[in-house]
């Protein structure tokens, strides 16, 4: 599933092809969206800005509507110079300017609201690691004390509602690198742990952001190496720590493999 970096990315991208531009043509195939009217809607409205919040895309435009989206396990968007064919396998919708053509291929979500409408799945989300107008450590601490307190961290960093951002590789290498098991209470941090969470997933996401490519949080001395995490995805192989096999193991009601060291991670 694409994480918090892949929809910060996005809207950078997209944001800088299609922010004062205006919509020329608008492609909606996709049957579950269809009813939405899309090109009568949005052609001759300009893009005032294309945004991200958590896992979602947030394009505003200056007459007031906005087109949310969310890319689920793996929709995506795809931005194209307007003289490129555009595949047409999975399109959702594709929404044309003069020179670009910005398309979102899959995807559970994709809605216009109109102008003033809420947003029930963004305003449903819990501060976003990558926003800049907050402080993540001070944010996810005061967050996680909402929380539940029997509740395993590690599940409670997935929800949304509490933190939004981190998907299933960016918890399993926070949770390493902050050396606290996936299973300990939420309760049994301390306000210290809790913040320095918080400030390392939102060091790893941003680094996301950057590097374009697979999620990267561990560079091997050994620059032919394909290796990328600390964790994540190596189960049963030795610790880079310590040397004790990584653990994995499903956790919380979408039962998502979240990978740990034993010892490492008290």
């Amino acid at each position: 599933m694409p994480e918090g970096q892949i929809s910060h990315r996005n809207a950078l991208r997209l944001g800088a092809a299609l922010n004062g531009q205006v919509v020329v043509r608008v492609d909606a195939p996709e049957p579950r969206v269809g009813p939405q009217r899309l090109p009568e809607r949005l052609v001759g409205r300009c893009v005032e800005d294309v945004a991200a919040e958590g896992k979602h895309h947030l394009i505003r435009f200056a007459s007031g509507e906005v087109l949310h989206s969310h890319l689920g396990m793996s929709g995506r968007w795809r931005l194209l110079t307007a003289d490129r064919p555009l595949p047409q396998r999975g399109l959702w919708v594709a929404l044309w300017t003069e020179r670009h053509v910005a398309a979102q291929y899959g995807g559970p979500r994709l809605r216009l609201y109109e102008p003033g409408e809420p947003i029930p799945p963004v305003a449903a989300l819990g501060p976003d690691l990558l926003d800049g107008a907050i402080e993540p450590g001070e944010a996810t601490a005061r967050a996680l004390a909402r929380a539940d307190p029997a509740r395993p961290v590690g599940d409670a960093l997935m929800d949304q509602r509490v933190v939004s951002g981190i998907g299933n590789v960016y918890r399993s290498e926070t949770l390493f690198l902050c050396g606290i098991s996936p299973w300990r209470p939420v309760g049994a941090l301390t306000a210290g742990e809790a913040a320095n969470l918080g400030r390392t997933a939102s060091r790893l996401l941003a680094d996301g952001v950057r590097h374009h490519g697979p999620i990267t949080t561990y560079r091997s001395p050994d620059a032919r190496s394909r290796e990328r995490t600390w964790v994540y995805g190596r189960t049963g192989r030795p610790c880079r720590r310590c040397g004790t096999p990584v653990a994995s193991r499903g956790m919380g009601d979408a039962n998502r493999t979240v990978s740990w060291c034993p010892v490492c991670q008290t």
